[in-house]
């Protein structure tokens, strides 16, 4: 008989964080973490737990929340932030990543700095599946609005008022 492990938290700094999940995944095995910060607000809010599984490349689409390592300049940095864009090349693919509440890229991601996809978000007690299909169509809703730079002025609004009163809508927003 195995013993039941359960580990509540592990306190790290952000740098030692990025480097052990970043081990985690590219041994082929998922990743829970609490979240921090409001950039991915409202699909990914402050205190939600993420499960991240090691993802390919090759699997990854736009619209697709990704835990990746950003800035040269900052190594240890690393985000769950939505695909805006993806380039295959010679080199092998390359990503546009970009906060949901951020007005700014996090700039171009080669794939080896692209260490799993957010799978599924838990909430109060809730199970959010990022692969059905309304959440997949808003994810598409945050890359058209990021890419169009809308949604950060007062204008949109009633809109986006509208879309959370939606049958469904107002679990994931």
């Amino acid at each position: 008989m195995r013993p039941v492990i359960t580990v509540t938290s592990i306190p790290c700094t952000s740098a030692a964080f990025a480097e052990l999940s970043a081990e985690i995944l590219r041994a082929g095995k998922a990743l829970r973490f609490q979240a921090r910060g409001s950039s991915m607000a409202p699909l990914v809010r402050d205190g939600d737990v993420l499960l991240v599984r090691p993802a390919e490349p090759v699997s990854l689409r736009v619209g697709d929340v990704v835990l990746c390592g950003i800035g040269d300049n900052q190594p240890g940095r690393m985000v769950a932030h939505r695909v805006l864009e993806r380039w295959d090349g010679p080199d092998g693919a390359r990503f546009m990543v970009q906060g949901d509440q951020v007005a700014r890229t996090d700039g171009v991601i080669p794939a080896a700095r692209v260490y799993g996809r957010v799978v599924a978000i838990e909430r109060a007690g809730a199970h959010i599946d990022m692969d059905r299909p309304v959440v997949r169509w808003l994810g598409r809703l945050a890359v058209l609005r990021s890419r169009r730079n809308l949604g950060r002025g007062r204008w949109l609004w009633p809109a986006r008022r509208l879309v959370k009163k939606l049958p469904g809508l107002s679990r994931y927003l």
